[in-house]
């Protein structure tokens, strides 16, 4: 399996062990989270399309400051996790399937079309991913958001 995280993925699991999360560590989607993460470590591929690590690494200069997201940025490049990078073929799938499925964000809409294109399941706690799943591999986890 390929996986391709959503930016709320990759929040969590930078934030794993803030004590608000602690405390909900047995919640069935920071378990999920925490076993895709740890997949990943032991080799399943990740794609990352631009933009989702975009939002990751602006959301990190905003709560950890600048340096720290270019660190983050740095050890993603040197990972084995692959950034995608979007390209005039990628816009049109990612049109392509907002003509079908109406209603989600240019980010969201080139996160499915990478996950279509790498054949990757896509991880969220965005519900609006639901609607997805006759063409693309979705989980879609509950949302942690009242909890934390």
């Amino acid at each position: 399996m390929t996986y391709a995280f959503d930016t709320n993925i990759y929040q969590v699991w930078r934030n794993l062990n803030d004590p608000s999360v602690q405390r909900i560590l047995t919640h069935p989607s920071i378990q999920t989270i925490t076993r895709c993460f740890l997949d990943v470590e032991d080799g399943k591929p990740l794609v990352i399309p631009r933009i989702i690590l975009t939002e990751h690494l602006v959301w990190i200069a905003k709560t950890e400051g600048y340096d720290v997201a270019m660190e983050v940025l740095d050890m993603i490049h040197d990972s084995v996790w692959n950034v995608i990078y979007e390209d005039e073929q990628l816009h049109k799938l990612a049109i392509e399937i907002g003509s079908r499925y109406g209603g989600m964000g240019a980010a969201d809409l080139l996160l499915a079309a990478v996950a279509k294109q790498e054949g990757a399941t896509i991880v969220t706690m965005d519900s609006d991913f639901k609607k997805l799943s006759p063409e693309i591999d979705v989980i879609v986890l509950e949302s942690i958001a009242d909890l934390i």
